[in-house]
């Protein structure tokens, strides 16, 4: 016994179709620049934000704290806009303004907000509130006497 087999021409599939041309574009398109990686840690007096910021000039860089959001905008500016130096192969390096802004929790003491750059990595320190620290309580030992009977 045969069994007939269905083929549909890969023109005809439209997911396929869909898939070859995003795949046509994306070679012809420039990314746009999104933002930066950064990390979040928390730990018992303040929250660090760090965030890769190589190529920014941190003088330029403004970063804001206001109704519980701090934001973090830069700009890379263009290089070589005239192709001075021949055309280019590969171009991943982005360039232009960018911008992030993270949400935290309303235990920020905003006037002791720090921030410092080293090696393009920007380190920004939020301190929680001390109300808001834990607080460690020491417990104390009350030692019980024993009376020792020996006349038994």
């Amino acid at each position: 016994m045969a069994y007939m087999i269905r083929r549909t021409p890969y023109w005809r599939n439209q997911y396929n179709l869909e898939r070859a041309m995003n795949r046509i574009f994306d070679l012809e398109t420039e990314q746009l620049p999104s933002g930066f990686p950064l990390d979040v840690i928390e730990n018992d007096a303040e929250y660090i934000v760090k965030a890769s910021v190589a190529g920014f000039d941190p003088e330029k860089m403004e970063i804001t704290y206001d109704d519980n959001t701090l934001s973090i905008k830069g700009e890379i500016e263009e290089e070589n806009k005239d192709f001075e130096e021949g055309k280019y192969h590969i171009r991943e390096r982005s360039f232009g303004s960018f911008y992030r802004s993270i949400s935290m929790p309303g235990v920020i003491e905003a006037d002791a907000i720090s921030a410092d750059s080293e090696n393009g990595i920007l380190t920004i320190r939020l301190p929680k509130k001390p109300e808001t620290q834990p607080k460690k309580i020491n417990v104390s030992i009350k030692s019980a006497s024993k009376v020792i009977d020996n006349e038994g």
